[in-house]
């Protein structure tokens, strides 16, 4: 069995491993997340850093995300205005940028990593999350990652810190769905895939594209929801696959829905109802903040059950490696 279907799998113990690192941390360290923040990281940790600048804003901050090789290399070009804090995360904690990227700005440093490492060392404040995956890909560890960090957003803010057993939980019954994504990819030998997300779940898309880049070694692509009718819908046809991640879908949801199908391609909707799509998975209700965490194995399990459609190895993907060092 690939290493990467069993770290999915984990995925509700990366939430419980995440809520234990969330408490030692507040235990051990007399300290709060200030309002300016500015996230950093490479590929998913990149990816990672989008919704927490999202949720940062959300919860009444100033979040600001940018990949480490921009903000090392060209952060003129960005608005990024008075931080108070600047988060670099990488899984490993030895990626070359997301340490390099930790001495750009002259403010308080916060590493999020799963291991004591160069970036932890390095850092002021260290969140460890030992989400370890012997894979090259993240799979649970991004939403360990972010469910830790999400607590830790809403404990500095005076919000309410959400049930880490009932999120586990929900978790757990999401990966209820890995038959029926199987069958899906076994059903429909589609050529490319489309996936689309709104608000905090566009970073979703994105991440989404880039695992089934990284395990399938298969074209893909992410836009914001509405924004794909805008030139980019071209591109699908009766061989696409459209994914569409969406919370509580409304007309134009289900609009879009038929478009694509009148274009011959299939949808497969992921939210809390069905736009008329021909497949769909109905993911429970959770606080929005909370959502990537339960729409991340889905898109995950997907990406691997279309590697191994193609006879390929998931957990060693060709030209890369678990860690990206210069």
């Amino acid at each position: 069995m690939h290493s990467t279907i069993k770290e999915i799998r984990k995925t509700p113990e990366g939430i419980m491993k995440a809520q234990k690192a969330f408490e030692d941390f507040v235990a051990n360290h007399d300290f709060r997340l200030p309002r300016e923040i500015v996230y950093t990281g490479c590929g998913s940790s990149h990816f990672l850093s989008q919704p927490l600048a999202m949720a940062t804003t959300r919860l009444g901050g100033r979040g600001f995300s940018a990949p480490c090789s921009e903000l090392l290399y060209s952060r003129e070009w960005y608005s990024i205005g008075s931080p108070e804090l600047l988060v670099a995360i990488s899984r490993s904690g030895e990626t070359t940028e997301a340490v390099e990227a930790l001495r750009v700005l002259d403010v308080p440093k916060f590493a999020l990593t799963a291991y004591e490492s160069t970036l932890s060392r390095e850092a002021d404040y260290a969140l460890v999350v030992p989400a370890h995956e012997e894979s090259v890909v993240m799979t649970h560890s991004f939403p360990a990652f972010y469910f830790a960090y999400l607590q830790l957003l809403l404990h500095s803010y005076g919000g309410e810190t959400l049930d880490a057993g009932h999120v586990a939980t929900l978790t757990e019954e999401v990966l209820g769905n890995e038959g029926y994504v199987r069958e899906l990819v076994e059903g429909f030998d589609f050529r490319n895939v489309i996936f689309l997300g709104s608000g905090i779940l566009y970073p979703i898309a994105l991440e989404a594209m880039l695992k089934m880049k990284e395990m399938a070694l298969f074209w893909s692509e992410a836009y914001p929801t509405f924004e794909v009718r805008h030139g980019f819908k071209s591109i699908a046809d009766d061989g696409t696959l459209v994914v569409l991640l969406v919370t509580e879908p409304f007309d134009w949801h289900e609009k879009l829905t038929r478009e694509f199908q009148n274009q011959g391609a299939k949808v497969f909707t992921v939210g809390r109802r069905d736009t008329g799509a021909d497949y769909f998975i109905e993911v429970p209700e959770l606080d929005e903040l909370a959502s990537p965490v339960i729409y991340l194995p889905i898109i995950q399990l997907l990406a691997y059950y279309k590697a191994v459609s193609r006879g390929l190895n998931p957990d060693n993907p060709r030209f890369l490696s678990k860690v990206v060092k210069w």
